[in-house]
């Protein structure tokens, strides 16, 4: 029987250590809710013993919250803050526990290498899966509210069970949140990018919740000619304030507070905290016209 090349053996040496180290961070969630019980996946984030999680892994469980370390320990742990739209939350374990997980502050890149961890079906913890990531820039729809931006796309084998666990690169770092699966393959996985969970995750520890602005629009993206030349920018197709709205149906937006707005996610990132009631300017086309208006926004109200 031919040995295996010195290459493979370090490969597997290398994956070895690596699996280990990462899964001394990843944890199993579970607990009871009104339907039964929710389990998942999370990761410790820093030494003060924060785990990130998704929302909907938390979503109506009763609290405190179950959590299996590494080698089977047992934690609780309470709430910090969870945000519905990003499908994040984080948790603070009840004990110390020195092993985090850092995230990268680098995009990922289509078609580098990547472990996804977790526990999948809420049976199989401190389970390790390879792969790559497979796509990037993608949008799902996940329940109420806006669509999910941004997402990474894996093909590392991820099941229910899998939602909150971390995907990580080749040095150990998280690019990303394992958050769900694409119903019409068992072979595309969905991950929140860690530049979301950047910065998403400082506003929950200190705050509890993401504020958000909204505009009171709902808008779809469109490309128009002007001048001859191809723009694009976000047409207004539903008003969600019943007064005082200075845009209507049908309204073109090109620039908001002086920046173009290409598609929806654009127009997001400008809506955080600092800019609710303070007075907002927006070019926009109206029945082919260019036209300034001026809008306020409100807090956006989470979806129910």
């Amino acid at each position: 029987m031919r040995r295996p090349s010195l290459a493979l053996r370090a490969l597997s040496a290398e994956l070895t250590a690596l699996t280990e180290r990462a899964l001394k961070a990843t944890v199993a969630i579970s607990g009871p809710t009104a339907d039964g019980a929710s389990s998942g996946s999370g990761f410790v984030c820093d030494t003060r013993g924060h785990v990130l999680t998704n929302h909907h892994v938390i979503e109506g469980m009763t609290p405190p919250v179950r959590v299996t370390l590494h080698g089977g320990v047992s934690a609780l742990a309470g709430v910090v803050g969870a945000d519905r739209i990003s499908d994040l939350a984080v948790l603070k374990l009840d004990r110390v526990w020195r092993h985090a997980l850092l995230l990268r502050r680098r995009p990922a890149r289509a078609g580098e290498l990547c472990l996804a961890l977790g526990n999948p079906l809420g049976r199989y913890p401190e389970t390790v899966t390879i792969g790559i990531v497979s796509g990037l820039a993608r949008t799902a729809v996940s329940g109420p509210g806006r669509p999910h931006y941004d997402l990474l796309q894996t093909d590392c084998d991820v099941q229910e069970g899998n939602s909150g666990g971390p995907l990580i690169d080749a040095d150990g770092r998280v690019v990303g949140m394992t958050m769900l699966l694409d119903r019409d393959s068992p072979h595309i996985g969905l991950a929140v990018p860690a530049a979301t969970l950047l910065t998403v995750v400082p506003e929950l520890i200190a705050h509890g919740s993401v504020v958000r602005a909204t505009l009171g629009i709902s808008v779809v993206r469109r490309t128009v000619a002007i001048g001859g030349t191809a723009v694009a920018g976000l047409e207004v197709v539903a008003l969600t304030r019943e007064r005082g709205q200075r845009l209507q149906v049908g309204d073109f937006l090109r620039r908001v507070a002086g920046k173009a707005v290409p598609d929806p996610q654009a127009l997001f990132a400008q809506l955080d905290r600092g800019q609710v009631g303070k007075p907002m300017r927006i070019d926009i086309l109206r029945r082919g016209k260019p036209l300034v208006v001026t809008v306020k926004p409100r807090t956006l109200e989470p979806p129910a």
